[in-house]
């Protein structure tokens, strides 16, 4: 059985410990020891890094009461260091007791009890029984942690055979004695996890924003240092704005929504304005007798291009229109014969170097190189010859 030293001291960042067995399985060494500072995955909670021997640990795994430590090579015999990274063990404390705290407050401000929990690598997560929260209970909610947080409450980790002496948030999911995790005169909860030793090291936990996941709620969280850097990220972006629209911070939300209200309402008239001049230009080339229309176009959308091309083959017109910029794009379009576009499809692209397909009388896609569009437009004009 491996010594769990991550259960009774979370802030042990190295040891010695002596090799009790290993196994080469798929490429990889599998290894015992006789005890361990590498918390495995479990509980929501990812497993730790580290090393042993200089040699990276790829992977952890709980097999009866021992801890397998997988890595690509063999680390010797005999004693091993490992070296924990704490960086991200303690990032898993402070989200993890964030967690404990965040779920009893969840239960005490709104009945709302914890169905699961995560701890991502950008952020973590609860899903709770609540069907949603308004702006002032989310509000409430981040206020009454702060306060929690801010009162240094110890945590206090202790095993417990009788479970009728505790007042256990949930009940637990084994049999027997239990590790109880327990934030004083707040919360106590069963768990294998890392924690904290005073909820004043969560530093701040913030509510990043809500998602309805079937009929509950998932709220994402940020604690300690990823808060910090959250905030530190959007102090930067605050501060850049107002550099640009030199306005209070507070005034800024207003000020964007209605710049981009007049940037819609502008590129709507330049659509409009743009599909004016399309249908001038299409009138034009109706008036043009001739059997292949080809067109370049520059800062056409693709719709726009198809719609210059479906007016001209509605008409009774083969045309050839493509664009360069925003996208390299072309459309093909037969108005007359009976050449079934989609035989040369395979050739017109590969010429372009892209892809793309269509139907008997329209095909169009992306192209890479526009250097050769005009031995496009000679095989559409013997095909259409044909």
């Amino acid at each position: 059985m491996t010594e769990k030293i991550y259960q009774r001291d979370s802030y042990c960042r190295e040891i010695t410990a002596r090799i009790s067995g290993q196994e080469q399985r798929d490429g990889r060494f599998r290894i015992r020891l006789e005890r361990t500072i590498f918390c495995p995955e479990g509980g929501g909670q990812p497993a730790d890094q580290g090393t042993i021997n200089g040699f990276p640990v790829l992977e952890l795994a709980s097999e009866n009461d021992d801890i397998i430590h997988v890595l690509q090579q063999t680390p010797g015999q005999g004693d091993a260091c490992l070296r924990l990274d704490f960086a991200r063990r303690y990032d898993h404390m402070q989200q993890h007791t964030a967690q404990h705290l965040l779920s009893q407050v969840l239960l005490r401000l709104f009945a709302a009890s914890t169905l699961s929990f995560a701890i991502g690598p950008d952020h973590s997560s609860i899903e709770i029984g609540k069907t949603g929260f308004t702006e002032e209970e989310i509000k409430a909610l981040e206020e009454e942690c702060a306060r929690l947080i801010f009162a240094n409450l110890p945590v206090r980790i202790f095993a417990s055979g009788d479970i009728s002496t505790l007042t256990l948030r949930k009940p637990p999911k084994r049999q027997g004695e239990i590790r109880v995790v327990e934030i004083e005169g707040l919360d106590q909860s069963a768990c294998g996890g890392t924690h904290l030793k005073s909820s004043a090291e969560i530093g701040l936990l913030k509510i990043i924003r809500t998602e309805r996941i079937r009929a509950n709620i998932r709220l994402y969280y940020e604690a300690g240092y990823r808060a910090l850097h959250d905030y530190q990220l959007k102090h930067l972006v605050a501060q850049y704005l107002q550099r640009l629209v030199t306005l209070p911070l507070a005034e800024i939300p207003a000020r964007v929504e209605a710049q981009l209200k007049e940037k819609d309402e502008l590129r709507r008239a330049l659509k409009k304005a743009q599909r004016r001049e399309l249908e001038r230009e299409i009138a034009g080339e109706i008036a043009i007798d001739r059997s292949l229309v080809v067109r370049e176009f520059s800062g056409l959308d693709i719709p726009e291009l198809r719609f210059f091309a479906t007016s001209l083959l509605n008409r009774g017109r083969n045309v050839l229109a493509y664009s360069q910029s925003p996208q390299k794009y072309v459309v093909i379009g037969r108005g007359l014969g009976n050449c079934d576009l989609q035989r040369i499809s395979a050739r017109v692209f590969a010429l372009l170097g892209g892809k793309g397909g269509g139907s008997a009388n329209l095909i169009e896609g992306r192209g890479q190189d526009f250097s050769k569009i005009s031995e496009v437009a000679e095989l559409l004009q013997a095909s259409l010859a044909e």
